[in-house]
């Protein structure tokens, strides 16, 4: 298929100073550092003015109406402009995990959609995805999490974890299994209010020294069956779009900036007495990112192109997201190999190098090659779905 990514009209120069102007004044003062990833504040001073920024974006427009709200860019340069400067002032745009408002706009009621949609994009509701278990990570089809009917309501009971920014989420896109039976029958998706009573949210410290991920516990909590998104027993179907959206997502940002850090690296780290540049094997490295990188953005424009004209196959999102989470891990290799014995050194060590970027992107790395489904499941899908081979054979459970 034809990748149609023309060239940024000159007449948009002023629509990018503008947006710069504005993203100058309004950016939020921060004690968080904002990392590589899906990360998410310490403490919810910090999330009240990311909140404010947010609302700020949406109330001047620059946000990309992909809510179907009306309000927001359609415009395909300042589309591509936005999402630019936006990601070079390395603040949030959108808070938690939105996945849901691509279930809500496909498959929610008139109420839902007028309820949710526009607080999602304007920061007023943060959300988090509560799909994965302990025991039910990429293989979702294996999920416990049990929701009974009793009236005009759902009582929910068991166990989610890898929910991002779950410690400050207004709602859960919660799926649970409301019939008996294994496989993907039986699951239904849910708006679950996370202040109810029976939930609880834990953080966990991970190795990179945050806590962006969370368990949360749920005991008899009462969901009203109002707040079913889709039918009951359609919930495998209703995920199945938001995890594509994910995984497109993940490979659709590029790698630009972390090269011209790259690059940074290799002429201010030494290698024989002389800048790691100089070597030409340190040389040949960055080139073959470069070209793997050029790859990417243009796998990320052609998912773009045949979402855009509604022709996106099972496999197209899946490739671009293992194509930039392999990438980005062999990038942080790289470049902590180059720095040498400061290459140990992380984000407030005295002679960190760049404030420990590389090591905070190494060690976030291979959450990328897990989130929205892990590479392995995705070069199965990739074979199954998108090649027609034969499916892998699932043993019987013991």
């Amino acid at each position: 298929m034809d990748v149609d990514v023309p060239e940024i009209p000159p007449s948009y120069d002023e629509y990018r100073a503008r947006l710069r102007v504005f993203i100058a004044e309004q950016r939020p003062k921060l004690r968080w550092k904002p990392g590589v990833g899906l990360r998410a504040p310490e403490d919810r001073d910090d999330v009240a003015s990311l909140r404010k920024w947010v609302r700020a974006l949406y109330d001047a427009g620059y946000v990309v109406d992909r809510y179907g709200t009306g309000v927001g860019v359609t415009d395909r340069f300042e589309i591509r402009i936005l999402g630019e400067e936006l990601g070079r002032s390395g603040i949030p745009s959108v808070l938690g995990n939105p996945l849901v408002a691509g279930a809500i706009a496909q498959f929610g009621t008139d109420e839902q959609k007028q309820t949710y949609l526009a607080c999602i994009a304007n920061g007023e509701h943060i959300w988090t995805q509560l799909f994965s278990e302990p025991d039910a990570g990429s293989d979702l089809t294996s999920l416990q999490t049990r929701a009974e009917r009793d009236g005009d309501h759902y009582v929910v009971n068991g166990q989610k974890v890898w929910s991002t920014w779950a410690q400050f989420a207004d709602y859960g896109y919660l799926l649970a299994r409301t019939e008996p039976g294994r496989g993907s029958a039986g699951i239904t998706a849910f708006v679950l209010d996370m202040r109810s009573p029976g939930v609880t949210t834990r953080p966990l410290r991970e190795i990179t020294g945050t806590a962006d991920f969370n368990e949360v516990f749920l005991e008899d909590v009462a969901v009203p069956a109002a707040n079913m998104i889709g039918a009951p027993g359609e919930g495998w179907r209703v995920a199945g779009a938001s995890l594509a959206q994910e995984r497109g997502g993940v490979g659709a940002g590029g790698s630009g900036g972390s090269l011209a850090r790259l690059v940074t690296v290799a002429r201010s780290c030494r290698r024989d007495g002389l800048p790691a540049i100089q070597d030409s094997a340190v040389r040949q490295g960055i080139a073959s990112f470069v070209a793997r990188s050029r790859i990417q953005r243009y796998l990320g424009y052609s998912v773009a192109t045949k979402a855009a004209t509604s022709n996106l196959a099972a496999s197209d999102a899946p490739i671009t997201k293992i194509w930039f989470s392999e990438l980005n891990l062999e990038m942080g290799e790289f470049a902590i190999l180059l720095q040498g014995p400061r290459g140990a050194l992380v984000q407030g060590d005295a002679g960190a190098f760049d404030d420990g970027f590389w090591q905070d992107s190494f060690l976030y790395a291979r959450a990328w090659t897990i989130a929205g489904g892990s590479n392995e499941i995705m070069r199965n899908l990739i074979a199954e779905r998108g090649l027609g081979l034969p499916r892998e054979s699932r043993s019987a459970p013991a």
